[in-house]
């Protein structure tokens, strides 16, 4: 039977994984603190006032900045504090709660990043809502198995943490994931809905090792299956914990809804 191997949210958009051994789900919310923040690359619509969700063109990302894959990076959940290290530099630490601390972190991505800064950065958060691609408060799975297969069909090994997801499961056949659409399912003891595939983009071709843009992922997926997903979006419906090992099995109790 499935179960979990990885937990990872990735507090700021753009930046590196925060790996967790369990984590409280709540029902229609997004897995906590998951893109909580993000960084605005020079002036955006970010409204302070009403702030909410934004399409990831306005925030520093993978796909438009791979050298964010350079960044080690170390989340405090309890002290709100988040360091990053600089090709094994000495770590800048700031709290993300606090703007008066982030100037550090800017001085590191500017220098990093060079032109690819378009303007004044600036950490936004929006409460309740996550700064993920899609303004949904959902959660995304990816299918190990899956994934070596594609690293199978290319040829190169290809590290999970590219596709940036929240939950690895271990333990159905390649693409399988695919026919849970549309069903529940339970991680451990916590009901979901299986709401869609993943359509992948260029930040899945950054190596979250080295940052060298080393093998054209969507353009594989494409070649070798005839699409450009890889993964699931998921409902939480209901509050729960889950953590590594969990089983994970299709919800028979009646309507996933």
């Amino acid at each position: 039977m499935p179960q979990l191997s990885a937990i990872t949210r990735f507090p700021v958009k753009g930046l590196g994984p925060d790996p967790l051994d369990q984590v409280q789900l709540m029902a229609g919310a997004a897995l906590p603190l998951d893109r909580a923040w993000a960084i605005e690359n020079g002036p955006s619509p970010f409204d302070d006032a009403a702030p909410g969700h934004l399409p990831k063109k306005h925030f520093l990302m993978l796909a438009g900045q791979s050298d964010l894959a350079r960044l080690t990076c170390r989340h405090d959940a309890q002290g709100h504090s988040y360091s990053v290290s600089l090709d094994g530099a000495d770590p800048v630490t700031v709290k993300l709660d606090d703007p008066a601390t982030h100037l550090p972190l800017f001085d590191v991505l500017n220098a990093l990043l060079g032109e690819a800064v378009r303007g004044p950065l600036r950490l936004v958060h929006a409460p309740g809502q996550a700064m993920t691609d899609i303004p949904q408060p959902q959660i995304s799975l990816i299918n190990a198995a899956s994934v070596r297969e594609l690293s199978d069909r290319i040829g190169q090994p290809l590290d999970p943490l590219r596709f940036r997801g929240n939950l690895l499961i271990d333990g159905l056949a390649p693409w399988e994931e695919f026919e849970l659409i549309g069903q529940a399912i339970r991680i451990g003891g916590v009901k979901c809905r299986v709401e869609s595939r993943i359509r992948r983009c260029v930040a899945t071709s950054v190596n979250p090792d080295s940052a060298e843009l080393d093998s054209n992922v969507p353009a594989a997926l494409f070649e070798h299956y005839g699409h450009m997903d890889c993964g699931l979006y998921l409902t939480v419906l209901e509050d729960g914990l889950i953590a590594l090992g969990d089983l994970v099995e299709i919800d028979a109790s009646g309507s996933p809804a």
